[in-house]
């Protein structure tokens, strides 16, 4: 009878441990639950800060009213972990493996803050059902300063490279923007589609000139402009105050060469 009792209380237990291994939650109050989960088998990488995610997501509200979706639509591409979303959805992608879904509950002080413009489900409770599409993780490379005063940190670099970005080639830029503090000011992952400008014409900041400069396609940077190559005293009020250093990741997503049609 004591052996029966013993092996049901352990079974008990392992059942225990299953469930609680799809759902919990989080110091920060982030209920999370694993509807789809991916083998280790499968699962080669785990998300983890500084990656970059392609995620979709389907926002309800309490009642499971649709709020927003980007299911069948392309998925929405942000840096984990460094401010590009809501801090409750950070905690939320963490360690996810690709194709994996999550059910998760953020918190209002965890979601949308009382800052900024008007944002549908601010200061309530977020329902959203996410799935992780794919993780990028960087391939670092040299580090130097240019002459003109620019810090460059190479990522990713691209082995094979054979064409380098350089004056009068038409580039595709993805880039997010933080001060020095930290603070993060904008980004063109947000809006699903890159920055296109002409290099060395004076379509940009003369620091982003330079800071491209060399660069293969598909090759991720760390840069840091000087302000007297970007906004100088007067700086770009309201998001970029005076003498600001501008903290820029980049990724040259397509390189065109004049006279090369565009595809």
């Amino acid at each position: 009878m004591i052996l029966k009792t013993v092996i049901f209380s352990s079974l008990l237990a392992v059942c225990y441990a299953a469930n609680n291994d799809r759902s919990w939650t989080t110091e920060e109050g982030v209920k999370i639950e694993i509807i789809k989960k991916i083998g280790d088998s499968k699962c080669k990488i785990r998300s983890e800060s500084g990656d970059q995610l392609e995620q979709f997501y389907k926002l309800s509200d309490k009642e499971g009213k649709v709020i927003g979706s980007n299911f069948g639509q392309k998925p929405y591409t942000f840096t984990l972990g460094k401010g590009e979303v809501i801090h409750g959805m950070d905690v939320a992608m963490e360690g996810m493996c690709v194709g994996e879904q999550r059910k998760v509950v953020i918190p209002p002080e965890q979601g949308f803050d009382d800052d900024g413009e008007e944002v549908e489900g601010k200061g309530d409770t977020l329902y959203y059902f996410v799935e992780l599409k794919s993780i990028f993780r960087p391939k670092p490379g040299d580090k130097w300063i240019t002459d003109d005063g620019v810090h460059i940190h190479i990522t990713h670099e691209v082995e094979g490279c054979t064409e380098k970005a350089t004056a009068g080639d038409t580039l595709h830029q993805q880039y997010t923007l933080y001060l020095e503090d930290g603070t993060f000011v904008d980004s063109s992952w947000s809006r699903n589609r890159p920055f296109i400008f002409k290099m060395a014409t004076g379509q940009v900041i003369k620091g982003m000139d330079v800071a491209m400069e060399g660069m293969c396609q598909g090759e991720r940077r760390k840069v840091v402009i000087p302000p007297e190559l970007a906004y100088g005293e007067k700086g770009r009020p309201p998001a970029i105050p005076g003498n600001a250093f501008l903290h820029f990741d980049l990724q040259l997503e397509k390189l065109i060469r004049p006279g090369k049609e565009e595809l």
